[in-house]
Order: structure tokens, then sequence, then C-alpha cells
């Protein structure tokens, strides 16, 4: 395990921690303060989705020379997702801006606001799927699945270092597993906030130091 896991595992706990805390002790200030719409939570992944886009970016311009334009590619492609996520989250910068909505998004968005996890189409809440639902199967898939076949088929291996996929440690999963069952001990409907809040941070310090941390290194290329 690096230093800046080591750092950055800890800070995690101590806000996990004060959710669980104050949604048992102080249920309302939870709920209207830490996980509400510019929130405390919501900053926090905000800037955690946002630290990931800008690593991809980064690493996209240092191994460009060495990995070449396709695997270059591919990382500024996550870094876009990553990015265009972070903005949705602040409602593409409205909430600080202020601009107005557009009559679509009055009419079709849960908070009148410009961004997509909170349309309601045909009656129907876009983040129960995308954000809730969604994340919950595919990191399940991505932290316990993918990675065993990594190991186990050369063709899976080669898909996902061609794409520039990072895979997950044995800690960073174990770390999934306990953040799952935690936020299960948080009494509100709004533990979702704090489960995408803890994903992404995990899946911030999996990027960092992934088990094909290889393809991401200069250390280990040939120059």
């Amino acid at each position: 395990m690096k230093l800046f896991e080591k750092i950055m595992y800890p800070i995690l706990v101590i806000f996990l921690s004060l959710a669980i805390y104050f949604s048992h002790t102080d249920l309302h200030y939870f709920e209207s303060e830490m996980v509400i719409e510019d929130g405390l939570f919501q900053w926090m992944i905000f800037y955690t989705i946002l630290f990931a886009s800008v690593m991809c970016f980064y690493r996209a311009s240092i191994l460009k020379p060495f990995r070449g334009n396709g695997f270059a590619s591919c990382l500024i492609i996550w870094g876009f997702i990553f990015l265009a996520f972070a903005m949705d989250e602040m409602s593409w910068g409205q909430r600080v801006i202020g601009f107005e909505s557009p009559d679509f998004f009055k009419t079709h968005n849960s908070q009148m606001q410009v961004n997509i996890h909170h349309l309601i189409i045909y009656g129907f809440h876009l983040n129960n799927l995308i954000f809730t639902v969604s994340i919950k199967v595919l990191a399940t898939l991505y932290f316990l699945v993918l990675p065993f076949f990594y190991t186990k088929l050369e063709k899976i291996k080669s898909f996902v270092n061609r794409f520039a996929v990072p895979l997950p440690r044995y800690t960073q999963t174990g770390a999934y597993i306990i953040l799952a069952a935690l936020v299960t001990l948080i009494p509100s409907d709004l533990r979702y906030v704090i489960f995408e809040f803890g994903f992404y941070w995990i899946l911030v310090l999996m990027m960092y130091n992934p088990l094909n941390d290889e393809i991401f290194s200069r250390v280990s290329l040939i120059r």
C-alpha cells in the first residue's frame, strides 16, 4: 500500500464514521445538511470525481509517447466521462453561476436543475436506475468478478489493458465490501449519497494504485 493510500483510507473512514454517527444522532441534520444538494458529501463527490478525471488526462499526456495514441485516447475518453459525471453532480455549474434552467429541465427534473441524474421520464426517476442500481451492480462486477477473469483469461487481460481499464487490488475490493456493509447502517433513504461518495473515493485510490499498475507506470517501460 502506497503512502497516498495510507493517508486517504483513514480520511475515508472518518467521513463514513461521521455520516453514520449523525444519521443516528441527528437524522434531520444528516439529511438537511450533510447529504443535501450543495451539502458536504455532494461537494466531496464532485471533487473526488474531478480528481479521477484529472488523473486520466495526466496519465494520457505522460504515457502517450510510450503506449501510443490508442491507449492515450482511451484515457482521455475516461477523463471526459469522469468530468461529465462531476459536472452533472453540480448541475453543470448552475448552482454556482445561477443561470436559469431550460423548460425541459423545469418540467422533467425533480429539482428543476440542469442535470441528468434527477431527470424524471414518464414518471421514472433516472437516479434510481443510473446512480443507484447500475452503480451497485457494475461496481460489484468490477470489484469482484473482473479481476478474477483478468488473472485467468489472456483475452480479458489483453482487452482490459488495451482500453486502459485499471483493476482493483484485493485491499480495494475489501474496502468496497466494507463500504457496502457500513452504508446499510444508515437509517435514511439518502444513504445512497454516502455510498456514491465512498465508491468514488475507493475508485480513485484504485486508479492511483491498480492491480495492473504496470500499464500506467513509466517505470516499467523501455524508453
